[in-house]
């Protein structure tokens, strides 16, 4: 997978999160509304919002008198970024609670009291916890594993290069799923085998195979968790190595031809591919 893959999965996997924290701050903006105004609650009305990771569906809280419209949205707008970063801020960089409450009244403005603000922060961060820590389904066909680095603000550190793991499932029946991504420091075989036990301790017991780069270190930390599992290098990590080997004006030759062995239909084709690019 290249960084281009891995930053779109990346979004995918919290979008059902952005989802959850926007629904929990709609319902906590009209619990505040009545309170200071008074009214009563009459249901939801279903809209689609655009972020910055795809289309989400919500249930916009309605109120009797229809007084109320949620602070964070603008009337008839269908397109909000700021909640959903906010939210991928709070859930991955773990910022305390006090400046996640800062950025929340800065984000809804500063017509609510400090404990309504604690209030929808605590349900943000539930959101984000229950989402790293749902359990896992106990089999999978096979589990890629790669990282990219991002800069990122770190409380009382300023701005720093942090290595985004992202661990990425496909069940026997060919169904993706993002089982985790975790922020860390930086990217080595120790680290990626901390994930592993997180990966089993969640309930994964069983993978056919494991798709990694060449990171030294990671095929054994990979037999630690999971001795019975198969590993092989990445397709893209193996390609660039082989492309870093030849002149520049050969590279699209040469990319062109490893595509005809790594794209076989079967072990045949894939030998008489790689027969004639030793002949090339």
């Amino acid at each position: 997978m290249d960084q281009d893959t891995l930053q779109m999965i990346l979004r995918e996997a919290v979008r059902e999160t952005v989802t959850q924290v926007l629904q929990a701050l709609l319902n906590a903006d009209r619990e505040a509304f009545l309170r200071e105004h008074g009214g009563r609650k009459n249901g939801y009305y279903p809209r689609k919002l655009e972020t910055a990771f795809g289309q989400v569906e919500l249930s916009i809280p309605r109120d009797r008198e229809g007084r109320y419209y949620p602070s964070l949205l603008q009337p008839y707008a269908r397109r909000q970024v700021d909640l959903g970063e906010v939210a991928v801020a709070l859930y991955a960089a773990g910022v305390s609670q006090r400046k996640a409450a800062e950025v929340m009244s800065l984000l809804l403005g500063h017509r609510y009291t400090h404990e309504t603000i604690s209030a929808i922060t605590d349900q943000v961060l539930e959101a984000a916890e229950a989402f790293q820590k749902r359990p896992l389904p106990e089999e999978m066909a096979f589990v890629y594993l790669d990282g990219f680095f991002l800069k990122v603000l770190r409380e009382g550190l300023g701005v720093e290069r942090a290595a985004v793991y992202v661990a990425l499932g496909v069940t026997p029946k060919g169904e993706r799923q993002v089982l985790g991504f975790w922020l860390l420091p930086t990217e080595n075989a120790h680290a990626w085998g901390e994930v592993l036990k997180e990966l089993w301790e969640r309930g994964l017991r069983r993978v056919l195979l494991l798709v990694t780069d060449g990171l030294p270190g990671i095929e054994e930390a990979i037999r630690r968790v999971y001795p019975m599992a198969g590993w092989q290098r990445c397709v893209v990590h193996m390609v660039r190595s082989s492309l870093a080997q030849v002149r520049a004006r050969d590279r699209a030759l040469l990319a062109q031809d490893l595509k005809g062995i790594y794209g076989a239909r079967s072990r045949v084709e894939a030998l008489e591919a790689l027969e004639r690019l030793k002949e090339a």
